[in-house]
């Protein structure tokens, strides 16, 4: 009996010992967001909203600083086919990019628009979206060859009147490529378009691309990884490669699926559970690392 306490109190430290690296864990996240996918917060709200990915119902979830739900919103007419990522306009919409596509097979992705949400959240559990579907610009084969697998999209970023999606590179022969497609932020049927693609790094495991977020101000848009940040700045236009590129080891990694700021200061992290890993809120300083 005694033996068996004593283990149970070395296994227990262990655990809340965790060493998280350059991340501050704020709070597990629940059971039912295991496969969580995508972060979003809206000006003047005190909820960070998440949703979960493949096989999960259509929610989205209001979280509390600590990881913990407050608010569960059904989206009604938009089935979780494999919502990858969230992000948000000045207006108060919510954008859900249902884009996931591990085989590379889909022929038709879908992002899905609610207008007023930042308001309408607050007020009812059951809402309603808009439909963009869409093709990509440069894909010929439902699903490519295996070196060509670089169609699977699970970053979303609004930024004045478009969507710009970065692709989670699947390719047999991984090389660390992100492609850039954008579209236009409105209902309708249209093939993205090829914009731009970049290398992020080399290693299949640490180099994929998982998530996006554009900073308050609009000047700087941080890229997410499994063991790290891009922080892109002084980019022009929607040249996002095209200036500063700052890399921001976060010393842990783990299925990091969703990127927000908190603030100009601050980024909002969260991570899948993986056996005794993930399935966290983070928080993340970027003072003094990447401030103009």
């Amino acid at each position: 009996m005694f033996k068996t306490a004593f283990y149970f109190v070395i296994i227990l430290s262990i655990f809340s010992c965790q060493d998280y690296g350059n991340l501050d864990k704020k709070g597990g996240l629940a059971r039912n967001l295991a496969e969580v996918s995508g972060l979003a917060v809206f000006e003047n709200d005190t909820l960070i909203y998440t949703a979960a990915d493949h096989g999960n119902p259509n929610y989205i979830y209001g979280l509390d600083s600590n990881g913990n739900i407050q608010r569960e919103i059904v989206i009604s007419n938009a089935p979780n086919e494999d919502w990858e990522d969230l992000t948000t306009d000045p207006n108060g919409t919510l954008y859900i990019s249902d884009t996931g596509n591990n085989e590379n097979e889909r022929e038709d992705q879908f992002i899905y628009i609610i207008e007023n949400f930042a308001s309408l959240a607050g007020t009812s559990d059951t809402l309603q979206a808009k439909r963009i579907t869409f093709t990509l610009s440069d894909q010929k084969d439902y699903p490519p060859d295996l070196n060509n697998l670089n169609f699977d999209i699970e970053a979303l970023l609004y930024k004045k009147g478009s969507l710009y999606m970065f692709t989670r590179n699947r390719s047999r022969n991984f090389d660390g490529t992100t492609k850039v497609y954008k579209l236009p932020a409105r209902p309708g049927n249209y093939q993205a378009q090829l914009i731009d693609q970049y290398i992020v790094c080399e290693n299949l495991n640490t180099c994929a691309v998982t998530g996006v977020a554009l900073s308050p101000k609009g000047d700087r848009i941080a890229l997410l990884t499994s063991d790290k940040i891009l922080m892109l700045s002084e980019f022009k236009g929607e040249n996002f490669f095209s200036g500063k590129i700052e890399r921001l080891d976060l010393n842990y990694t783990s299925p990091k699926e969703g990127i927000a700021f908190k603030n100009d200061s601050t980024l909002y992290i969260v991570d899948e559970r993986r056996a005794q890993t993930g399935g966290n809120l983070y928080e993340y300083s970027i003072t003094g690392k990447n401030t103009p």
